[in-house]
């Protein structure tokens, strides 16, 4: 069981309000407020009621418009800062030379996925909204396994897009798949993500030191860890409590990750998408249970 607080009842309702605020005024656009009122009824007991409320004060979404923000401080700010580290000369006016088919820029935008994956991956989905609203040329968006290929004319910078970076295994996969580890040597790298988690940079910097990482938003263990930040007096018990009320609701979890993909305790979640790296019962849809958001 978790402690509730003494005030509990009004920091719940201060937070309920404050969520049907955002949402009325489009500011949480994407989430119904019918939806969100049946989140919050998945909650049955005083300890459920608060614990919910907590997982609504510590949440993390952004919407569609926001998600362009990011995009545009990542392509305008972010990457422009990383060429002039590298001292890319060469690299002019960009993103605006990624907008017109008549002059190969030499670059190409790539997105995180295998063969495997479906053409619903986050990833694809950046990449739409980089096409849509920041005219970006789809001629220069190719796929991981042809990059040996575009290298053969002359292509040298590779810039792989996502939304999210958790734990790093999704690029991994992407880069192993793709047998792409010798092609770094004599390429540029790098991935672009929109937020990422301290524990995926730390592990491709391990594993692929030659890659570059730019991020709009960084996250971390200290600030950014669901149990440990709302719960650290009673970790473990919260932790208990959570896992015993969702099995109870049929939500499975996967052994190794009951509290996320990696464990990272995030809750985040994008208008287009929730990581899988956030706590399920934001996303799960059971007989016993209704979700936030979509997967």
């Amino acid at each position: 069981m978790i402690e509730l607080p003494k005030d509990w009842k009004i920091y719940s309702n201060s937070i309920r309000d404050r969520c049907r605020d955002l949402i009325q005024h489009k500011i949480w656009s994407g989430i119904e407020l019918v939806q969100f009122n049946k989140w919050r009824n998945n909650f049955k007991t005083d300890e459920e009621k608060y614990f919910s409320a907590c997982v609504l004060d510590s949440l993390i979404y952004r919407s569609n418009q926001q998600t362009y923000s990011l995009i545009e401080d990542m392509l305008f700010k972010n990457l422009n800062n990383l060429f002039r580290t590298l001292g890319c000369s060469d690299i002019t006016d960009f993103p605006n030379n990624m907008t017109t088919h008549i002059t190969d820029p030499l670059i190409r935008f790539v997105p995180v996925i295998t063969r495997f994956d479906p053409v619903t991956k986050s990833s694809n989905e950046i990449l739409r909204f980089m096409k849509r609203y920041f005219y970006i040329c789809e001629q220069w968006i190719i796929n991981p396994w042809n990059i040996e290929e575009e290298v053969k004319k002359g292509v040298k910078v590779f810039i792989f897009i996502d939304d999210f970076l958790g734990t790093g295994q999704q690029f991994d996969d992407a880069i192993t798949y793709s047998n792409l580890d010798k092609t770094m040597k004599n390429s540029t790298f790098i991935y672009a993500t929109l937020l990422a988690h301290e524990n995926g940079i730390k592990f491709l910097e391990n594993e692929h030191p030659l890659v570059k990482i730019v991020q709009s938003e960084r996250l971390s263990n200290s600030s950014h860890s669901f149990f440990n930040n709302y719960f650290a007096k009673n970790e473990m018990g919260a932790k208990s409590f959570y896992t015993e009320m969702i099995q109870k609701r049929g939500i499975t979890l996967s052994e190794g990750n009951e509290y996320g993909f990696g464990n990272l305790e995030l809750t985040v979640a994008f208008e287009h998408a929730a990581p899988d790296n956030s706590l399920q019962i934001l996303t799960y849809r059971t007989e016993n249970w209704n979700p936030l958001f979509n997967r």
